[in-house]
């Protein structure tokens, strides 16, 4: 067992354990930090079922981007690693424990018991970040970050079912990846590492030139939400918005939640930087944040989740007193690609704002 490792919730799984991984070799910084710099905020529609038979919207860039791009900024050495075999994956994992080095590793959410408890048998995720923290015999020991088992301290899985949770059938297969730090700086250049950051949020919203990604990749999803009922179906349709709402609101940090936590960000790097515009861009960024998040209780009261029974996390209470709210007759497909839409309108004005920000400074 690894001593004194800082076993904390947070708000995304890769920042938390990321900011954890830190702590315990004594270098602290803020999950916001770790996420702005490590250019977190991103978004891809694809308009082809992904995770299901539906289409997806994410909202996030991909398992350990976020820590590559951060540990790269501010010179931190860390080491990730793939795999095709199983078996050298767990050897390799055994063989780190044994140095007593904590491994973070990216499973398939279903693949972990605990998870298996409260989430229907469909949904799946193969990008979650854990850190195995200790070894016993076949048992090994996970620091988990998710808000949701914060009454828990550490879990224990066995050696069969982590090796199975760090892989999939599927192209998305996290392939037994594994992370770690090898050593800490002496000395960061956190403000160029935050310009650096957010230089590269910025191209990624803005200038990724296929229609499926940032601004574009909103502006494509407004559109393409009046096309679901001819593509899929009435039924389908409404499928698709739950699992929209779903992906960005219930079943992990999404919509909302990441332009929050961007939000956060740029006001701590507002403090650092002794600048009120960028504080002012941050509140420009919890308004867009807002619009996120009143787009999804539009979709809920649209969709009429509660009433078809529709609720694959129960004891979310972030809806509890939305579900309870009578649905807006007025509100339509229609109504809900215009949301959309505009806030497509208002992130490319911020996105090149917050550029031109960044050219002042350089």
């Amino acid at each position: 067992m690894i001593i004194n490792y800082p076993h904390k919730t947070g708000t995304h799984c890769e920042t938390a354990s990321t900011k954890n991984l830190l702590e315990f070799y004594g270098f602290r910084i803020s999950e916001e930090m770790i996420f702005g710099i490590g250019s977190g905020l991103n978004f891809i529609h694809f308009p082809f079922p992904f995770f299901t038979k539906n289409e997806a919207s994410l909202f996030r860039t991909v398992p350990t981007s976020v820590l590559k791009n951060f540990a790269k900024r501010i010179n931190l050495k860390v080491k990730v690693k793939t795999f095709l075999n199983k078996e050298k994956s767990m050897k390799k994992l055994n063989a780190l424990l044994d140095q007593g080095i904590p491994t973070g590793v990216v499973t398939e959410v279903y693949g972990l018991y605990y998870w298996r408890a409260i989430m229907p048998e469909w949904h799946r995720f193969p990008g979650h970040h854990i850190i195995i923290v200790g070894k016993e015999k076949n048992e090994y020991y996970i620091s988990e970050t998710d808000v949701m088992f914060s009454d828990h301290s550490l879990y224990n899985i066995k050696y069969e079912e982590l090796k199975e949770a760090r892989f999939t059938n599927k192209f998305t297969s996290p392939k037994g990846k594994l992370f770690y730090v090898k050593s800490i700086p002496q000395t960061i250049d956190l403000k160029l590492a935050i310009l650096k950051g957010i230089k590269s949020t910025c191209y990624n919203m803005l200038d990724i030139p296929m229609p499926f990604f940032g601004v574009k990749g909103i502006r494509f999803l407004s559109k393409r939400m009046l096309k679901y009922e001819k593509i899929y179906g009435k039924s389908l349709a409404i499928d698709n918005l739950r699992f929209q709402l779903l992906l960005s609101e219930e079943a992990g940090t999404g919509g909302s939640g990441f332009r929050y936590f961007y939000a956060k960000f740029l006001s701590e790097a507002a403090e650092l930087f002794n600048d009120n515009q960028l504080f002012f861009l941050s509140k420009e960024m919890r308004q867009i944040a807002d619009q996120w998040r009143s787009f999804a209780v539009e979709t809920l009261r649209y969709t009429k989740v509660a009433d078809n029974g529709y609720d694959p996390f129960p004891k979310t209470a972030t809806w509890e007193n939305l579900r309870q709210k009578p649905v807006n007759e007025e509100t339509d497909m229609k109504y809900l690609s215009d949301m959309i839409f505009s806030i497509a309108e208002k992130e490319e004005i911020f996105f090149k704002e917050l550029r031109e920000w960044v050219k002042t400074k350089e």
